[in-house]
């Protein structure tokens, strides 16, 4: 069987979808599977016909990612199930899409080997839909954005913020509780690992001055080996979500990953497994006496041990490689 995964993204452009794909095309490799990912320039109807016609008489499985950059508005990605059998489809925030967006994948619901999705309420979101769909609706996590160095780093006591820098993420509940950490607790390391993502001049001056202020370090944009490096030097990791950790949080995944004790905020989207592996705050100063109490030893760093091992093994990239080839032959029997 070949694996044809189509995305629309350049390489050389920052999209999550085309990461995604570019790993678990990565994933395919590595446990012997074989895999091509085909980036058309434009969708249209000649040029899904050219891609079928390229893979054609190799028993491919023709995998869809959606949405991803560049493919704009085009209603092209609905006629791929009705051009070819063997289609698949991974729906990336399916709930955030428009109605008309929703509506290209009427035809998947008819006639797709399997939709899949990264968590349940999207799946949910899809079925809710298209209840009269026929296509199976399947669930598969999503894997670690940053896979740890095999080196062993030294890990200091040190708080640390993880992901995008940018306005509505709770950065300025991270920044009260470093202030209120810096009054109580004695002082603790503190750095900001991520990238700015907004062109926004006032936020930015923002950051680096409270960063200043309290003596954060930033460190910003940098390659995927050096966050390794930082998250294995960290202890403990703070990520107020304003809308809760959900797992579609890689920041959240990659923090667990790599050992780091993760306070974040949860909500009605946190599944069971991180309410059970995560410690849950409100506000910076019920962060702020977390930390106190971890630095005394009156909480235990990691809750949960079995859990959170059990739920990263499902998350590591060739598991979810060899659960989507089980996929891909039990349904094209």
């Amino acid at each position: 069987m070949k694996i044809v995964l189509l995305v629309t993204s350049p390489g050389d452009l920052m999209c999550g979808v085309a990461d995604y794909t570019e790993k678990l095309a990565q994933a395919f490799f590595d446990i012997g599977a074989e895999a091509v990912i085909e980036r058309p320039r434009r969708w249209s109807a000649g040029e899904i016909a050219r891609i079928r016609r390229r893979h054609h008489g190799h028993g491919a499985a023709l995998h869809l990612q959606y949405p991803s950059l560049t493919m704009g508005n085009s209603l092209a990605p609905a006629m791929l199930p009705v051009i070819e059998p063997d289609v698949y489809v991974t729906l990336h925030e399916f709930r955030l899409f428009s109605l008309p967006r929703k509506l290209i994948f009427l035809p998947y619901a008819l006639k797709a080997r399997t939709i899949l999705f990264s968590n349940e309420a999207e799946r949910d979101g899809f079925h809710s839909a298209f209840p009269f769909g026929h296509a199976p609706l399947h669930v598969l996590p999503i894997g670690n954005n940053i896979l740890k160095v095999d080196e062993v780093v030294e890990q200091r006591e040190r708080l640390v913020y993880f992901g995008q820098i940018s306005r509505n993420k709770g950065i300025e509940i991270f920044f009260d509780t470093v202030a209120d950490l810096k009054r109580k607790v004695a002082p603790i390391d503190v750095r900001m690992i991520g990238a700015m993502v907004e062109d926004d001049g006032e936020f930015r001056a923002m950051v680096e001055d409270r960063s200043r202020d309290l003596g954060v370090t930033l460190r910003l944009n940098l390659p995927p080996d050096d966050v390794s490096r930082e998250l294995l030097a960290a202890s403990i990791a703070l990520l107020p979500f304003p809308d809760g950790v959900s797992d579609k949080r890689g920041s959240a995944l990659a923090c667990l990953d790599h050992g780091v004790t993760l306070l974040t905020t949860q909500s009605d989207k946190t599944p069971a497994w991180l309410r059970q592996t995560t410690l849950a705050i409100a506000d910076a100063a019920d962060a702020s006496g977390v930390v106190d109490r971890l630095l005394s030893g009156q909480m235990e760093r990691q809750p949960a041990p079995d859990i959170l091992a059990r739920e990263l093994k499902a998350r590591d990239w060739r598991e979810i490689a060899r659960a989507h080839l089980e996929l891909y032959e039990r349904t094209m029997r």
